[in-house]
């Protein structure tokens, strides 16, 4: 028994260190070509029709409604594309650019937004919303406790851990979580982190939705995405609140989700689902 299991072990050693070494390649080949290894596969899924509804469009009355969309962890503006083209369609101005989610802190990528949101100011903004998918959530709440934050109308968060994900917490030690998700903000996605001592600002603006694939992860406590927990992604005193039955990452493409935006961007809260999907 011991021959015959001694090759096998040294071919999934073999496998899993020529896996390793060909992941640290492409994260550093990314790194350098300023082009994350995401992109492709964000930009293909996102491929497709962007959803129609005259009665959310936003009221052609002149005034510059600005939505300001964040992406999350390791994933590229490319990701909320099919967003990107449904809010555009419905006459609001659209910021949806791409930041190195793995090579700096939140506090970091908030600071980029608040010079973003800076540059946009430059003409008077009538509007300003917020939409993050998962932390890029967590930027949009860091943002928004600064002192120098500009008002904001609305905000919309796609599957945020606001206190924290505990799946993150579970890997945060594994070498490979580290090289490729980075020391930075992934650490900080672990529940207990200083980042959460503080409220989260304007729950009554906001309004959250959360995918539910059921007790899809072992790890994660409860029903969750794929990702982040049911519980993890609520937040409480939030306006409203929208459970759907997505996945982490299908929940940034999928024209439910861009409907729902649309709703609670244009009335204050989403559409009715029907209880029993």
């Amino acid at each position: 028994m011991t021959t015959e299991r001694t090759p096998r072990r040294r071919r999934v050693r073999r496998w899993l260190g020529l896996s390793m070494l060909l992941l640290a390649l492409l994260h550093g080949c990314a790194i350098v070509a300023h082009v994350p290894i995401s992109w492709p596969f964000d930009a293909v899924v996102n491929v497709g029709f962007a959803p129609s509804c005259d009665d959310l469009r936003a009221p052609a009355d002149g005034r510059r409604r600005v939505v300001v969309l964040q992406h999350g962890m390791w994933r590229t503006a490319a990701s909320l594309g099919r967003l990107e083209r449904t809010l555009r369609a419905h006459g609001y101005e659209v910021w949806n650019q791409s930041y190195p989610s793995t090579a700096g802190t939140i506090q970091q990528f908030a600071q980029r937004l608040h010079d973003l949101v800076e540059r946009i100011h430059a003409q008077p903004v009538d509007e300003l919303c917020f939409v993050g998918h998962s932390m890029g959530g967590l930027v949009i709440e860091e943002y928004l406790r600064r002192a120098d934050a500009r008002p904001v109308t609305r905000c919309v968060y796609l599957a945020v851990p606001h206190r924290g994900a505990i799946l993150a917490d579970l890997r945060k030690h594994w070498f490979l979580y580290r090289l490729v998700m980075g020391t930075g903000a992934a650490l900080q996605l672990s529940p207990g982190e200083p980042l959460y001592e503080r409220p989260v600002p304007f729950p009554e603006r906001s309004g959250t939705i959360v995918g539910d694939l059921g007790a899809g992860n072992a790890s994660i406590p409860g029903d969750d995405d794929g990702t982040v927990g049911v519980d993890e992604a609520r937040l409480p005193g939030a306006a409203d609140c929208v459970v759907l039955p997505l996945g982490h990452t299908r929940i940034t493409m999928a024209p439910s989700v861009c409907v729902q935006v649309l709703h609670f961007l244009r009335q204050g809260a989403f559409a009715p689902t029907d209880p029993q999907r």
